[in-house]
């Protein structure tokens, strides 16, 4: 297994990751770190820094985090949550969600994404990656 950034060599995750929107939508505070002024500065230095150090769960975590955006509505950060998956090999999710979502929500997710299985049990969003449904 490579740590080259241009190589897809990986192996997918098997697990699945668990995200807590609520939490997405209120990161705790984190420390300024030279590794982050220099990220800030050359966004391509910290995307490569990451690659290259973290796990893949790690850095797909670390993606999503930087990307889900509380001002948007909950149905397009969960297919933004759902197309990262997919770039990073993640087959997997569980969202908890602060609310639960009612079916049109759950049919306009589905049909922009319809790769993935999605099932939602409450505030529990379980999504699988499968094959295309046509």
């Amino acid at each position: 297994m490579s740590n080259n950034i241009l190589s897809r060599d990986r192996a997918p995750m098997q697990e699945p990751v668990a995200f807590d929107l609520n939490a997405l939508y209120h990161p705790p505070k984190r420390p300024l770190t030279a590794l982050g002024i220099v990220s800030a500065v050359m966004p391509l230095f910290g995307f490569g820094w990451q690659a290259m150090t973290a796990d893949p769960e790690g850095h797909f975590r670390f993606e999503v985090e930087r990307r889900i955006n509380r001002n948007r509505r909950d149905e397009a950060n969960l297919v933004l949550l759902l197309q990262l998956a997919a770039l990073h090999d993640c087959g997997a999710l569980t969202v908890t969600l602060p609310y639960p979502l009612d079916g049109a929500q759950l049919a306009e997710i589905q049909s922009r994404l319809p790769r993935w299985q999605i099932q939602c049990d409450g505030t529990l969003l379980q999504a699988r990656a499968g094959a295309a449904v046509s």
